[in-house]
């Protein structure tokens, strides 16, 4: 956890100063376009991936690769920012820094992440009124993703940026399990002490 951390603070860095050439040029959109066209390439293409996080093939190696494939598809802002990430070690952290300029952009826009996760696929009317009330507990407008987990048997799991309420039906008889535990074993206690 505390490597996830580092990476995305390092990572962090990268995102600002690429967020600040978009913003003053006026092409945040494109730059997360392309940003998640790089990410789309590491997560299908493990051979980019590697390419991009092996030790082994050198700084001046995998620049020239940078430049062959990318130069004249990318801005030169986001082309720049990967080839100062490959100079520094650190070309392997694109999908963290792809994360930390989504934030930046959904912060510059009054915008959150939230996550509903539910046991079944949820109604237009329930994903509405999640969205309201997502909305109405961050102070920002919700760009909610949906997920289905059967194994949360019912209710709903709400993540709001970095806050989240879990009101599943798994958690709830859970918690029912834990305290009838709990009140069999000082019964068992009060029984034995009399």
């Amino acid at each position: 956890m505390a490597q996830l951390d580092q990476e995305l603070g390092v990572a962090d860095v990268y995102a600002a100063a690429l967020f600040e050439l978009a913003r003053e040029s006026g092409t945040v959109s494109e730059t997360r376009a392309e940003l998640d066209e790089l990410l789309a390439l590491v997560q299908s293409k493990p051979e980019f991936a590697n390419f991009m996080e092996s030790r082994g093939l050198g700084v001046e190696r995998r620049e020239a690769g940078l430049e062959r494939m990318f130069r004249g598809r990318l801005s030169d802002a986001t082309l720049n920012t990967l080839l100062v990430m490959n100079r520094h070690e650190r070309a392997g952290l694109i999908a963290a820094m792809h994360r930390r300029f989504v934030l930046r952009q959904e912060q510059a826009s009054n915008q959150i992440e939230a996550v509903a996760t539910s046991a079944v696929e949820l109604p237009d009317e329930q994903r509405a009124e999640i969205e309201r009330l997502a909305g109405e507990l961050s102070g920002k407008r919700a760009l909610v993703q949906y997920r289905v987990r059967p194994e949360i048997l019912g209710g709903l799991i709400l993540q709001v940026g970095d806050v989240r309420w879990d009101n599943s039906l798994r958690t709830r008889l859970e918690a029912a399990r834990s305290a009838l535990r709990e009140r069999a074993e000082r019964g068992f206690e009060d029984v034995s002490s009399g």
